[in-house]
């Protein structure tokens, strides 16, 4: 069946917030034709669960100064420094068009109940949420800032006539005999569609749908068998990546990087999760034992532990007065204690999240949640570990504890706390991870590199968000940017190149 073929002067591959941004910039300079193509059913991607929105610039130039100089020391100075700089430096200028082209007078204040005070200037990854207001995880969207950016831009394409194609994934790239990408050919539901472009912004994401891709690429931390819960879009499955091997373009895998953490316990209660991270829980795996030091932090490498348990699974046990103890304080100084005080509202009710989860469990429902028993053997049943196991684990360390010295993995002291007053509880507990960063290695003008170590660029291609390579680098995590993240100003910067370009070319 020959393509339904359409004409335009630039293509984005992904509708999520980079790509939005980039099309609503190249329009905005003048770009007569944009099209925009989204695999996914509705538009957004992982920006949709991010806080990440335009900020406004507070910084001065010695703040932005020192701000590269700690980047590029984080990064070991492997990458452009160029890159990093440009990606500091649009933060600002990304905000004032941002505040130029949208109504931000909607924009969110704080969940009722919260405390504190919301506002573009200082919203970062805990922004407030402007809908879903009444979301008990403040760890997550849809609904912060990242939703607010995704529609502002959905509705600023609407009335600029920039079209979204949902549900419209791009197969392949199409490339001239000099290697310029001169158009994508896409599968829709109806038809298969072939789009001539002079220009293309690559801002599809990584592959955190793609649990294949993920286990080549760190075997260590997807393990076959084991538990992680997904914070990525289930379409992101690296097809631009693909499509880019195919016609010869150098895709950097080996910088690539992926966070994961944990353990946690989503998708479940926020106010159990921020319990069970306390420093005095005890961490039991499926065979009943302890395999770590509890006060661990959450990028501490317990994520590399948790990977080697049985199913990846764990389960943080309690007694009543340390339940009391962990709760009480988190609500009344949750700063302290690894969360913020816009979450009091949901921490105050940490005594019925627990008791709701534990009626899933007595009501039988499917899922690990919280459980409670009035004896220790009772409890092991109940999480399914061995009782004999699971007895002396606790015994042994209760006996830590009273002596303050944990001979197996040196826990501080003041963390010790013996479990003995019933009911005793068990918090179930995975990892979870977040989508790919890096891929396409770009330059400082957001252009792809054709070659790893080479300056060849192909013409007219273009990559920001997730996909874009130069940020993160043998274990460096994703590099935030004072105006809102790398995100941001990449979709900003790519949407300004692709306008550059196309602007040169048509004089």
């Amino acid at each position: 069946m020959a393509p339904d073929i359409r004409d335009c002067d630039l293509v984005v591959l992904g509708a999520g917030g980079a790509g939005l941004l980039a099309a609503v910039k190249a329009k905005d300079m003048g770009v007569k034709d944009v099209i925009v193509l989204e695999k996914a059913r509705k538009a957004g991607g992982c920006t949709w669960f991010s806080g990440a929105v335009p900020r406004k610039q507070n910084s001065t130039e010695e703040q932005l100064d020192d701000r590269f100089r700690s980047t590029m020391k984080n990064l070991w100075w492997k990458v452009n420094p160029k890159l990093i700089r440009n990606v500091l430096n649009a933060g600002g200028p990304c905000y004032d068009w941002f505040s130029k082209i949208c109504d931000l007078s909607d924009y969110p204040q704080q969940t009722p109940g919260q405390q504190g005070n919301a506002s573009l200037e200082n919203a970062g990854m805990n922004a407030a949420f402007h809908m879903n207001k009444n979301s008990r995880d403040p760890s997550i969207g849809p609904g912060r800032g990242g939703s607010y950016l995704v529609t502002k831009m959905l509705d600023k394409c609407q009335k600029m006539g920039i079209p979204v194609l949902t549900e419209t994934r791009a197969t392949d790239f199409i490339k001239n005999a000099k290697g310029r990408v001169t158009g994508v050919l896409a599968d829709s539901k109806e038809k298969k569609l072939q789009i001539n472009c002079k220009a293309c912004v690559v801002a599809a994401g990584g592959f955190g749908g793609n649990i294949e891709k993920l286990r080549k690429r760190w075997p260590d931390h997807f393990v076959e068998g084991t538990r992680m819960h997904r914070f990525s879009c289930p379409t992101d499955e690296g097809d631009c990546l693909d499509m880019a091997e195919k016609i010869g373009i150098y895709i950097d895998y080996e910088n690539m990087e992926v966070l994961v953490c944990g353990p946690a316990h989503h998708p479940y209660s926020y106010s159990i999760y921020r319990i069970m991270r306390q420093h005095e829980p005890i961490w039991i795996n499926l065979n009943g034992e302890r395999w770590i030091d509890e006060s661990i932090d959450l990028d501490g490498g317990a994520f590399f532990r948790l990977a080697k348990q049985p199913k990846g699974e764990m389960w943080a046990i309690v007694d009543e007065d340390l339940k009391e103890l962990l709760g009480t304080r988190l609500y009344e100084n949750p700063r302290k204690y690894g969360a913020s005080e816009s979450d009091k509202w949901v921490l105050k009710d940490f005594r019925k999240d627990i008791d709701y989860e534990i009626s899933l469990d007595e009501g039988g429902a499917a899922g690990k949640h919280a459980r409670k028993a009035d004896t220790l053997e009772v409890l092991a049943k109940k999480i399914e570990v061995d009782p004999k196991a699971f007895a002396k684990t606790i015994e042994t360390y209760n006996n830590y504890c009273d002596k303050k010295r944990d001979l197996d993995f040196a826990k501080k002291p003041e963390y010790l706390v013996p479990i003995r007053k019933p009911p005793f509880y068990a918090f179930w507990g995975q990892r979870f991870y977040e989508t790919t960063h890096g891929g396409l290695v770009i330059n400082e003008n957001m252009e792809v590199l054709r070659y790893k170590d080479k300056s060849d660029v192909v013409p007219g291609l273009f990559a920001a968000g997730d996909t874009a390579g130069g940020w993160t680098i043998n274990g460096v995590l994703p590099m935030m940017a004072p105006g809102g993240g790398w995100m941001v100003s990449t979709g900003y910067l790519a949407g300004e190149a692709a306008g550059k370009y196309l602007g040169k070319s048509q004089n």
